[in-house]
């Protein structure tokens, strides 16, 4: 998580760097996000996991590659919700429980922009890394690989500020098949799947254009 923000901080320092020492770097933006997040349920043999909707809060740096109408982004995003879990009947050692988690994405991808003026929508993905923060001390953390669809519209106020409205199709996946959320219900439990659980997001960011 320190990682993370530390190359933010990196990032944004050196897209502050005066024009003047990179005369031909491409323009880049910083845009802070906040929206809706779809927490998403899955079905198991052991029970069902519903990972309940909230606020979602972020940032994102992007490189624009003109004039093939190519951005590339990297992006943190958190919502602080919280995740339940119904048993099924017969599987002794498994009972309800619920607890506070947060579903964190460390992203990175690309998109392709259209409409080469103030207003430009986009379409791209992502890859990267999905982090389910617990808030309880019983039940471990878990980081997967993720993958995301994604599809907008930016809106150029001026030349350096903007808005930038976006959705996100989002896809935690468990590549090895091992242990997840060890710890649900008292009991060591594991679940295995490609996509640990589809979620979503649907954000509005300010563009600040460097």
């Amino acid at each position: 998580m320190k990682s993370m923000f530390s190359l933010l901080i990196f990032v944004v320092l050196i897209a502050l760097v005066p024009n003047t020492l990179f005369a031909q770097r491409p323009p880049m933006e910083i845009t802070p996000l906040v929206g809706y997040h779809i927490g998403g349920a899955t079905d198991f043999y052991q029970g069902r996991m519903d990972i309940k909707g909230s606020v979602t809060y972020g940032l994102m740096y992007s490189i624009i590659l003109p004039p093939q109408g190519v951005s590339i982004d990297l992006s943190f995003t958190r919502a602080d919700s919280s995740l339940s879990f119904t048993a099924n009947t017969g599987f002794p050692g498994y009972s309800d429980t619920s607890f506070k988690m947060a579903s964190n994405y460390i992203m990175i991808g690309s998109n392709k922009e259209f409409l080469q003026d103030k207003v430009r929508l986009f379409i791209g993905g992502d890859i990267g890394a999905a982090w389910f923060d617990s808030k309880d001390s019983s039940v471990s953390d878990l980081w997967l690989f993720a993958v995301d669809l994604k599809g907008g519209i930016k809106i150029y106020l001026s030349d350096r500020i903007g808005i930038r409205l976006q959705g996100r199709f989002l896809m935690p996946m468990d590549l090895s098949n091992s242990g997840l959320f060890v710890g649900l219900g008292g009991a060591g439990v594991t679940f295995g799947g490609t996509v640990f659980v589809f979620q979503g997001d649907f954000t509005a960011g300010l563009i600040i254009r460097l």
